[in-house]
């Protein structure tokens, strides 16, 4: 059965166990994610498998989300499927941040203890889009309407004489 990954993991226990463990995190309890939403409704579904790499414990991070943003085109709630994983080495100081290898990403595990719910936190606020929009023409403000015609009048462009009249002007003196 899935966790909610609030208690606090001895990271180093999984990884040694190269546990893999799911989880179920209401979106209402993931702080640095709430101010971004429309609506609080649903779950984020992640799975952290921990095991050793390089002398390192790491986490394969993945998550899933359907969330409520605010479309930036049209400023009404849009509802988005988010995804995205990451390979993250735990360490336990940030000192120690120099060590690892830098194809990972790093995140801090004091003591050797973290909450596997802000791994997936943290995986789902990269997977948010900067400037979410609804899908090309599904703003509900959008009206389809008729392509714009050419204008019957003649394009007036008050400076396409300029060069010539300023030419004409220096010639004169």
């Amino acid at each position: 059965m899935p966790e909610d990954g609030s208690r606090l993991c001895n990271v180093a226990a999984l990884a040694d166990e190269a546990r893999e463990v799911d989880l179920v995190v209401p979106l209402a309890r993931l702080e640095r994610i709430v101010p971004r939403l429309v609506s609080t409704e649903g779950t984020a579904k992640g799975r952290v498998a921990l095991d050793r790499y390089q002398g390192h414990v790491v986490a394969d991070v993945s998550v899933e989300a359907e969330v409520s943003l605010q479309c930036q085109r049209c400023l009404q709630p849009v509802s988005l499927p988010i995804a995205g994983s990451s390979r993250v080495a735990l360490v336990e100081s940030e000192a120690a941040v120099g060590n690892v290898p830098p194809e990972l990403e790093t995140a801090l595990a004091q003591d050797g203890r973290l909450r596997l719910a802000d791994l997936v936190e943290e995986e789902l606020l990269l997977a948010l889009p900067s400037a979410p929009r609804h899908p090309e023409g599904h703003c509900p403000g959008d009206v389809p309407g008729p392509m714009p015609e050419e204008s019957a009048e003649p394009t007036q462009r008050p400076f396409a004489n300029l060069g010539e009249l300023l030419k004409s002007g220096r010639s004169k003196s």
